[in-house]
C-alpha cells in the first residue's frame, strides 16, 4: 500500500509540474476547491497531454520508484544496513525519474522545473527518452539488489535462529 502511496504522488508532482502555470492562472477565478478539482481533472487526462510514450515510461517510473520505496522502508524499518551503494545506485535512479520521468521534451519531470526546455534536448536520438529509458533500468537494479539484499538477510537470521 505504501508503495502505490508513494506512487501516486510522484505521479501527482509531475503532473503538478507539468500544469503548474495552467493551475496558477485560472486559481483567481477557480478558487482552491474548484482548482484542486481541475488538478485532478489533469490528473486523470494526463495521458491525453502527453505522448504515450511518455505516459508508459512515467507510470513505469512511478510504480518502480513506489516498489524501491517500499522495500528501502522494509529494509530500514527491519532490516540493519547491509550496503552502502545501494543507496548511491538508488538516488542515481530516483534523481534521473524526476529529471525527466516521461519524456524531457514534453516538459514533465525536474528538467521542465529547472528551466531545460525540448530545445536542449531535441538533438538526442529519442529526443530526451533516454533519461527515463535510463532511470527505469537503474531503478530495477536498485529494486533487485535491495530485494536480494534483504533476502538474503532474512534467509540468514532464520537460519541462525532469529525470529524478529
Amino acid at each position: 500500500m505504501f508503495g502505490i502511496v508513494i506512487a501516486i504522488l510522484f505521479y501527482a508532482l509531475n503532473v503538478f509540474i507539468a500544469n503548474f502555470r495552467t493551475l496558477i492562472g485560472f486559481y483567481p477565478s477557480l478558487g482552491f476547491l474548484r482548482t484542486v478539482k481541475l488538478f485532478f481533472s489533469l490528473m486523470i487526462g494526463f495521458r491525453n497531454l502527453i505522448f504515450i510514450s511518455s505516459f508508459i515510461s512515467l507510470v513505469i517510473i512511478s510504480l518502480l520508484i513506489g516498489m524501491l520505496f517500499s522495500l528501502i522502508f522494509y529494509k530500514s524499518r527491519y532490516i540493519s544496513k547491509e550496503n552502502g551503494k545501494l543507496g548511491f545506485i538508488s538516488g542515481i535512479g530516483i534523481f534521473l525519474g524526476a529529471f525527466a520521468p516521461g519524456c524531457a521534451t514534453c516538459g514533465i519531470g525536474l528538467a521542465a522545473a529547472l528551466g531545460l526546455s525540448a530545445a536542449v534536448f531535441s538533438v538526442l536520438p529519442l529526443k530526451g527518452l533516454e533519461f527515463s529509458l535510463l532511470s527505469i533500468v537503474i531503478l530495477m537494479i536498485a529494486i533487485f539488489k535491495i530485494s536480494n539484499d534483504s533476502c538474503k538477510v532474512m534467509f540468514n537470521k532464520k537460519l541462525k535462529g532469529g525470529n524478529k
